[in-house]
């Protein structure tokens, strides 16, 4: 039963290591900056200014939504000179984004809460693995059906028929992994900012970085309390 799981779980990190590579992640990109346009509008509504959804160069730190988003948490938006890109406030791979977090805030004296259970990014996971359809399920809290087993009920529709090829069902995906988190992690990163071409560095992120950071979040927990909190962390994905 091991091997198997153990068989499983390389057979989707080699997919997503794939998807990081090739034209897929072109495709997951491309298609991820015209959505995420719409879901900031329902998030944020209204959006001053607009932001377009066929080239990036408003977004990033030149807009206050999205340069909000990312923003490192131990940085103040609204205080520090962040959105000026000044070198004494390095946006850097090893801080976590405020879009990882529940209602884009962090708490100073428990870094984990809310880490990981953002509205925006279980949007983007359904977006990239399960149907752009099923991100609908998603409420403005992050709350809402899990995020795979509850997008089989579009799988069967014939509404919907074209979903069945979707990627978590292609791979035999039947539960969120961090390696799926990490890569949905990287690619809303990427459609928050002003980049406009896939580029593994941006200034001082490193995408790689990133992605690594996320998955040792998850799988290099240190104690027992921590693995618990993991634990739970997983749950509330597959929930």
């Amino acid at each position: 039963m091991k091997s198997c799981w153990t068989r499983w779980i390389c057979q989707i990190n080699l997919f997503l290591c794939k998807r990081c590579a090739d034209s897929t992640r072109g495709d997951d990109t491309a298609n991820l900056k015209h959505a995420v346009v719409t879901w900031l509008t329902e998030l944020f509504h209204p959006l001053d200014p607009p932001l377009h959804t066929t080239f990036k160069d408003d977004r990033g730190f030149v807009h206050n939504i999205t340069g909000k988003l990312l923003c490192p948490v131990e940085y103040s938006w609204t205080k520090e000179k962040i959105r000026d890109r000044d070198p004494d406030f390095l946006v850097m791979a090893y801080s976590w984004p405020a879009f990882l977090y529940t209602d884009y805030t962090f708490d100073s004296s428990n870094i984990e809460k809310g880490l990981f259970h953002s509205a925006l990014l279980l949007k983007a996971f359904k977006h990239l693995f399960t149907s752009p359809s099923s991100v609908k399920e998603v409420e403005g809290d992050g709350n809402g059906a899990d995020a795979i087993m509850a997008s089989q009920c579009h799988w069967t529709s014939k509404s919907d028929t074209a979903t069945c090829s979707h990627v978590a069902n292609i791979i035999g995906m039947k539960m969120v992994t961090p390696q799926s988190i990490a890569y949905t992690a990287c690619q809303l990163q990427f459609s928050l900012s002003n980049v406009n071409s896939w580029q593994s560095v941006d200034r001082d992120f490193d995408y790689y970085v990133f992605y690594n950071n996320i998955v040792d979040f998850f799988e290099v927990a240190p104690g027992i309390d921590a693995q618990a909190r993991i634990k739970e962390l997983l749950k509330w994905w597959n929930r």
